[in-house]
């Protein structure tokens, strides 16, 4: 089963494509989880955004950029949960 990640999907364009940052998994700041998960690099997981209003999810591969965890989206993999 892949993680599953709450991202920032306020995305950082480099060219390759529209990164989204990584930032919690079960409610803990992925940083600090990242060593127990066992993350690496071209690891496929799933990023989710959700507040009051909607949730939406997509299938992404990470990476680690400038010395935090990044996934680019891919974007054909949008799933809407709720809103």
């Amino acid at each position: 089963m892949k993680l599953r990640i709450y991202a920032d999907f306020n995305s950082v364009g480099d060219g390759e494509g529209a990164w989204c940052w990584c930032l919690r998994y079960n409610g803990m700041l992925l940083d600090e989880v990242a060593p127990d998960l066992n993350l690496s690099e071209g690891q496929t997981v799933v990023l989710f955004y959700e507040d009051p209003a909607e949730e939406f999810e997509f299938d992404a591969t990470l990476s680690f950029r400038n010395g935090q965890w990044m996934a680019l989206p891919d974007k054909s993999s949008f799933r809407r949960l709720r809103g």
